[in-house]
């Protein structure tokens, strides 16, 4: 590793560790206990780029088992976040589309989203905005061309073990929760 590869690691590190980046991060991607989980998320969205949507078209794009698509739809309108109506043309079919709490949920969801990143970016000018998104793009485009020539879970494992005897701690960062459960 060059000196400036390995400044980056660490610089990135840095940013990972810092409670305030994260605790933004997860903020944005997560809601508290009261509010909807992930998957009822994907459906309020989804929801919120069509008026109004099958059971079927759930299963379709989300690509979902209609039993978990039908649970999601029970929960939000259990909370008042979607409702069900018979359609006009077919009346065997059932549409589902958001009501006005769900439509101020989603619009808070966003508002929250879009001052969180704001506020992290903000040192930020556009124009570095825009340069350090690129960089980063292109350093993705990257790790996923090379992933699959990537070791597999056990040649990565192990690798992370042998690194964590010497001062790393890679279990921090989240890598190989389910090793226990694949160890038993």
């Amino acid at each position: 590793m060059t000196h400036d590869s390995q400044e980056l690691i660490q610089l990135f590190g840095r940013l990972f560790q810092q409670r305030t980046f994260m605790s933004a991060v997860l903020r944005t991607s997560k809601f508290d206990q009261h509010q909807p989980n992930r998957g009822q998320i994907r459906v309020l969205q989804l929801l919120s780029e069509h008026e109004q949507l099958t059971n079927s078209d759930i299963v379709d794009e989300l690509d979902i088992r209609p039993s978990s698509a039908s649970a999601l739809v029970s929960k939000l309108e259990d909370g008042g976040l979607i409702e069900r109506h018979d359609s006009e043309e077919d009346k065997r079919v059932m549409l589902i589309s958001l009501t006005e709490k769900g439509r101020n949920f989603i619009s808070a969801a966003q508002s929250l989203k879009d001052g969180v990143s704001e506020s992290l970016f903000d040192s930020l000018s556009s124009e570095e905005q825009q340069q350090l998104a690129g960089t980063l793009r292109k350093l993705l485009a990257d790790l996923d061309e090379k992933m699959p020539n990537w070791p597999d879970h056990k040649q990565l494992h192990d690798y992370f073990n042998h690194h964590h005897d010497f001062g790393g701690d890679f279990g921090r960062f989240g890598f190989f929760r389910n090793d226990r459960r694949d160890n038993d």
